[in-house]
Parts: structure tokens; sequence; C-alpha cells
């Protein structure tokens, strides 16, 4: 198993895994190639952006990326996207994409992580046997247009 740095040359690929993952449950999202492309796109082409994609056998097993956020007492850090392959979770991937990323905001004195989830096992449940909570003073909100 390998990580490395996100990058351009490889959008595509990564477009595909970030389909296939969320057009499936629990998401069940309708995600094209188009719309991936242009998400992970504009999200790359931030200077905030950081970005890890994990191989095993030359083959891409998961992804994660967010943007660090100067905030009044340092950078904190938002998880955007993070998903490994629907056939191969559960082998590690996801932690070792998550220890990566950790090492990289560790080194850039990153105070707080966070992210926007669904609730449930699969989600919820996962991001907080890694150390995460859910947040008693933060909800999400939103309105539909």
């Amino acid at each position: 198993m390998t990580i490395e740095n996100m990058v351009m040359d490889k959008i595509n690929e990564y477009a595909e895994l970030f389909v296939s993952v969320f057009n499936s449950e629990p998401w069940n999202d309708s995600w094209t190639m188009e719309t991936a492309c242009d998400r992970i796109e504009s999200m790359m082409n931030t200077t905030t952006f950081i970005g890890k994609a994990c191989y095993a056998d030359g083959r891409l097993m998961g992804i994660i990326w967010g943007q660090k956020e100067p905030f009044y007492d340092g950078i904190h850090f938002q998880i955007q996207e993070f998903c490994v392959r629907c056939d191969e979770q559960r082998k590690g991937y996801g932690k070792a994409l998550l220890s990566a990323l950790n090492e990289e905001l560790d080194s850039i004195d990153v105070k707080n992580v966070y992210l926007i989830t669904s609730r449930g096992e699969l989600t919820e449940g996962y991001y907080q046997k890694r150390g995460f909570v859910t947040s008693d003073y933060m909800i999400l909100m939103t309105k539909g247009r």
C-alpha cells in the first residue's frame, strides 16, 4: 500500500472512484463523471487544498481531501470528501489515509479537524471510532434553492 498526494493528472481516476462510492449506499447520490471532475478540480485548484490517494497493487483504493482554513487560534482543516472503494472497505485503507493526512496536518500545526457527514453507524460511527465527536454546539443548516 502506498499513499501519495493527489495530483491533477489523475483527476479522472479519482472521479471514477468518487462516483462509484457516493452513488452507492448509504449516500445514493447521482454523481456523473462530469460533476465529480468539476468538484474535485475546483477543490484541487485552491491554495488551501490537501489531498491524499491510497494505492494497492497499482489500483486506487481511496481518497481523502479538504481545505486548510485560517482561524483566530491557528489553522483548522475541513475534511470535505473521504471515500474508499466499496469492495475494499474494512481493509485498513481508510485508516491509512486518515493517518497520512493527520501526519501532514501535524506538520503544519493544524489545531482542529472537522467534517460534515450523514448520521448513522457507517458514517458518523466510523468517525467516532477514530476520535471524532458529534458537536454539541455546532449544527448544519441548509436551505434548498
